[in-house]
C-alpha cells in the first residue's frame, strides 16, 4: 500500500514545481487519468472544451510534482499570488495560470489529496512567498505513487538561462553566449545531458546583486534529502560524495596565509569549551552577515545569547587573526566555490566522468573517487592559494 506519511518538518526540502511528464503508458497512466477525469468531471463551474484541458494540465502537473517529492520526503513549492504568473514568468512557462491553479489546489485540499503550508522559499530560482504542498496518504493510495515517482521523467530544458543574473542595481538580465561563465557551463550541460541521475537535470549558476556574490552552481537534485542522496547512481552505477571540510573557513585561513588545521571549528571549539556544531553555526552566521549586529540577532534563534557570541567571537579572532567576519564575506566565498565546483565539473566533462555538485561537496561513481580526490585539492589550490592542501573527506552516510 502506498503512503507517504507524515510531511518533513524542514521547510527547507522543498523543491519548487517544474515540468514533469510520465515515461511510460501502463496502469501509472490509468490511475492518474481517472482521477484527473474524476477532478474535472465535477468541477462547480462549467467548463468549456479548451478550460478542461488547460485545467486538466494545471492538474496533472501539481499531481505529479506532489506525489514525486511527497515519496522523497520534500514539500513542492508553488505560488498563489496573481504577479507570479505573468506571461513569460517561471510558472507561465511550466503551464500554470492563476485562474487555475489556486482553484486546484483548493480543489486538492478539500478533497484530503494534499495539505498546503504558507512559507518563504529561498532558493535557486530566487522565489518567495511560496506555499508548500505535500501529498496525503490518500493520493498515495489512490494512484499508487511509488509506481508513478518511478515513471516520472523530466524534461532537459536547453532554452532556459544557464547563468542567471537577479538582483542586480543595474540592467542585467542575460549574458552572452561567449561569455566564460556561460560558455563552460554550456559544454558541462551538453556533456551531462547523455548521462542519467535520480532528479536529472542541467546545471545552472546563479548570481545575486553583483558578478562576485553568490555564483554557487545549482542542480534539481540538491535539495534531497541526505539519505535519499546517498543512494543515487548515475548512469546505473553506485556513487560516492566527497565533501571539502570546513570548506568557507578553510579558505579564509588559507587567504590569511596562516597553516591550514585539520579541523578549523574543532579548534575553536576547543579554545572556547563550546561544542564543534555552535563554532559552526556561529561562523555560518558570522561569515554571512555585513554587521555584527546582524549575525547576533541571527543567532538569537538559535538560542546564542551574547556571552556566548562573544566567547566564540574571541576564540575565532585569537586563533585566526585577521578573520572577516561581519563583512558579508561569504557571498564572496560562495561565487570562489562555485568557479571551483565549475573547472571540477569540466574536467569531469573532459575525461567522459559526471561530476554533481552539492555546494562544497561532489559526487560521482564509486570508480571514479580515486580521480575527484585528486581533482578537488587540485582545483582547490588553484583558486584559492598555490600549494594550499585543503581537507577532504568521505560522506560518512554513504
Amino acid at each position: 500500500m502506498s503512503s507517504f506519511g507524515h510531511p518533513p518538518e524542514d521547510l527547507d526540502y522543498s523543491l519548487p514545481l517544474e515540468p514533469m511528464q510520465l515515461n511510460v503508458i501502463g496502469e501509472q497512466q490509468s490511475a492518474l487519468k481517472d482521477l484527473l477525469k474524476e477532478l474535472i468531471d465535477t468541477h462547480p463551474t462549467k467548463l468549456t472544451k479548451d478550460q478542461r484541458h488547460d485545467l486538466r494540465d494545471v492538474y496533472r502537473q501539481i499531481l505529479l510534482n506532489v506525489v514525486y517529492n511527497s515519496v522523497r520526503k520534500v514539500h513542492t513549492a508553488i505560488p498563489r499570488g496573481t504577479q507570479s504568473f505573468q506571461k513569460a514568468s517561471y510558472w507561465s512557462s511550466c503551464g500554470l495560470t492563476y485562474k487555475f491553479t489556486v482553484p486546484a489546489l483548493d480543489r486538492l485540499v478539500e478533497d484530503g489529496l494534499i495539505v498546503q503550508m504558507k512559507g518563504v522559499y529561498n532558493g535557486p530560482g530566487g522565489f518567495s512567498r511560496l506555499t508548500r504542498v505535500f501529498g496525503t496518504d490518500k493520493l498515495a493510495q489512490r494512484v499508487d505513487a511509488l509506481k508513478i515517482a518511478e515513471a516520472v521523467d523530466f524534461g532537459w530544458d536547453e532554452d532556459a538561462a544557464q547563468v542567471v543574473l537577479t538582483d542586480f542595481p543595474y540592467k542585467a538580465d542575460t549574458l552572452s553566449e561567449d561569455h566564460p561563465d556561460v560558455s563552460r557551463v554550456t559544454r558541462i550541460n551538453r556533456f551531462l545531458k547523455d548521462h542519467h541521475w535520480q532528479q536529472r537535470g542541467p546545471i545552472r549558476v546563479m548570481y545575486k546583486k553583483n558578478p562576485v556574490y553568490s555564483g554557487r552552481v545549482y542542480t534539481r537534485f540538491q535539495n534531497m534529502p541526505k539519505e535519499l542522496r546517498a543512494q543515487m547512481l548515475i548512469d546505473g552505477k553506485e556513487t560516492v560524495e566527497l565533501d571539502y571540510k570546513s570548506n568557507h573557513l578553510m579558505m579564509l585561513i588559507a587567504m590569511l596565509g596562516q597553516p591550514l588545521p585539520d579541523d578549523p571549528y574543532l579548534a575553536i571549539a576547543e579554545i572556547s569549551e563550546c561544542s564543534r556544531d555552535q563554532i559552526k553555526v556561529f561562523t555560518t552566521a558570522s561569515l554571512g552577515a555585513d554587521s555584527e549586529v546582524k549575525a547576533f540577532n541571527s543567532l538569537k534563534r538559535k538560542r546564542f545569547n551574547k556571552e556566548l557570541f562573544n566567547k566564540i567571537k574571541l576564540a575565532a579572532t585569537s586563533l585566526y587573526e585577521g578573520l572577516p567576519l561581519f563583512t558579508g564575506v561569504g557571498v564572496m566565498l560562495q561565487s570562489l566555490e562555485g568557479q571551483i565546483a565549475l573547472e571540477i565539473m569540466e574536467a569531469g566533462a573532459n575525461k567522459g566522468i559526471v561530476v554533481l555538485p552539492v555546494h562544497d561537496s561532489f559526487i560521482t561513481t564509486a570508480d571514479n573517487e580515486s580521480w575527484l580526490w585528486d581533482q578537488m585539492a587540485k582545483q582547490w589550490a588553484n583558486n584559492v592559494i598555490d600549494g594550499a592542501k585543503t581537507k577532504v573527506e568521505k560522506k560518512s552516510s554513504r
